[in-house]
């Protein structure tokens, strides 16, 4: 199965949305104007997985994925760190480092995956994790 394609079915079966841009056709403004129109037609509370468009690379013995994506909630532009960490991002971090890797462990080698915390990252009330993958399909 595809990666992008994976990434999908998770974030579908966690109730998230999904949405895949390729914003290289976009200049930086358009593309925190597109991430914020998604959170601000997710509503409050809702989580959005953004996948970047996923690298490829065929190898001897199957195909190599690389990539990034963030997992990301609607929040209140008046709490405090403390609180969004607690309602917004501790509750991802077991979702994806755990949770999601092990689901794609079930299919992938995993190279590579690394998240950070990210709030307010695009200027707009939204907080969770950015992730950096490298994945192997044999």
């Amino acid at each position: 199965m595809e990666v992008k394609e994976k990434l999908k079915e998770i974030a579908l079966a966690n109730g998230w949305r999904f949405k895949y841009a390729r914003r290289d056709y976009q200049n930086l403004i358009d593309a925190t104007a597109f991430i914020s129109d998604e959170m601000r037609d997710a509503g409050n509370g809702e989580t959005v997985l953004f996948l970047d468009p996923v690298v490829r690379k065929s190898e001897d013995l199957g195909m190599r994925y690389t990539g990034n994506f963030m997992v990301l909630k609607s929040s209140n532009l008046d709490e405090g760190y403390e609180d969004r960490a607690e309602v917004n991002i501790d509750p991802l971090i077991q979702k994806v480092m755990v949770e999601m890797k092990n689901k794609l462990r079930c299919i992938y080698s995993i190279d590579n995956w690394t998240s950070i915390e990210v709030i307010n990252v695009f200027d707009f009330n939204a907080d969770g994790l950015s992730v950096a993958f490298n994945l192997k399909a044999e």
